[in-house]
C-alpha cells in the first residue's frame, strides 16, 4: 500500500510540475505578444507624428528600441530590457525599406532599389525571454505614408526669391493681378 501510495504521489507530483511548467511558458507567451503588439502600435504612433521619424533611420540592420520623450513616443538606438512576472524580456524594432512590382504594385519579397516606394515601411517588433533568449515572439506590419503635413497660407510678404518653403513658412512667392500664385514650382491660377 505505501509502495503504491508512492508510486501514485509520484506521479501526481509530476503532473503537478509539468502543468505549472506549461502555465509559466504559456504566460510568458502572452507576454511577448504583448510586448511585441505594445511595440507595434509604439512606432505607428511615431510614424504618424512624422513619417520621417521612421523614413530616415538606418534601416534592417540597426536595432531600436521605444522611449518617451514628454508624452510622444521615439525610437532610440538599441535593445529595451523589460522586467515583468519574474523575467526579463528584451524587445527591438527593425525597419525595412519596401519595393512593389511595377506591374502589379505588390509589395516584393525581395527588396529592389529600383522599385523603392519610399511610402511604405515594413516595421518588425521582435521580443525575447528565457536564460538564452532562446524564446521569442515577433509581429510584423507595414506602414503607409497617408498623412501628410498640410501648410496654409499666411501672408504675401517675403516670398519673392527666398527659394523652396518648408512649413511653418507658407508665403508664396507672388500674386500678379490675374490671380495667379507664382512659386519656385509653377503657377496656380485662383478662379
Amino acid at each position: 500500500v505505501i509502495a503504491l501510495l508512492a508510486l501514485i504521489l509520484s506521479v501526481g507530483a509530476q503532473g503537478v510540475y509539468v502543468s505549472l511548467q506549461s502555465s509559466k511558458v504559456s504566460g510568458e507567451c502572452d507576454t511577448g505578444s504583448a510586448l511585441a503588439t505594445e511595440g507595434l502600435e509604439a512606432v505607428r504612433g511615431v510614424a504618424e507624428e512624422k513619417w520621417q521619424n521612421i523614413f530616415n533611420l538606418t534601416k534592417a540592420s540597426q536595432h531600436y528600441q521605444i522611449a518617451l520623450s514628454g508624452t510622444k513616443w521615439t525610437l532610440a538606438t538599441g535593445d529595451e530590457t523589460i522586467a515583468l512576472n519574474n523575467s526579463t524580456y528584451t524587445r527591438y524594432v527593425i525597419i525595412d525599406n519596401v519595393s512593389r512590382d511595377p506591374t502589379t504594385r505588390l509589395v516584393e519579397s525581395v527588396y529592389s532599389t529600383a522599385n523603392d516606394d519610399p511610402g511604405t515601411q515594413k516595421v518588425t517588433v521582435t521580443v525575447t525571454w528565457g536564460t538564452t533568449g532562446a524564446e521569442s515572439f515577433s509581429v510584423t506590419d507595414y506602414f503607409f505614408r497617408w498623412k501628410n503635413k498640410v501648410c496654409n497660407q499666411t501672408d504675401w510678404s517675403g516670398g519673392a526669391g527666398s527659394g523652396v518653403k518648408n512649413c511653418p513658412d507658407t508665403s508664396y512667392e507672388s500674386i500678379s493681378p490675374s490671380n495667379t500664385i507664382n512659386t519656385a514650382g509653377g503657377q496656380l491660377k485662383l478662379q
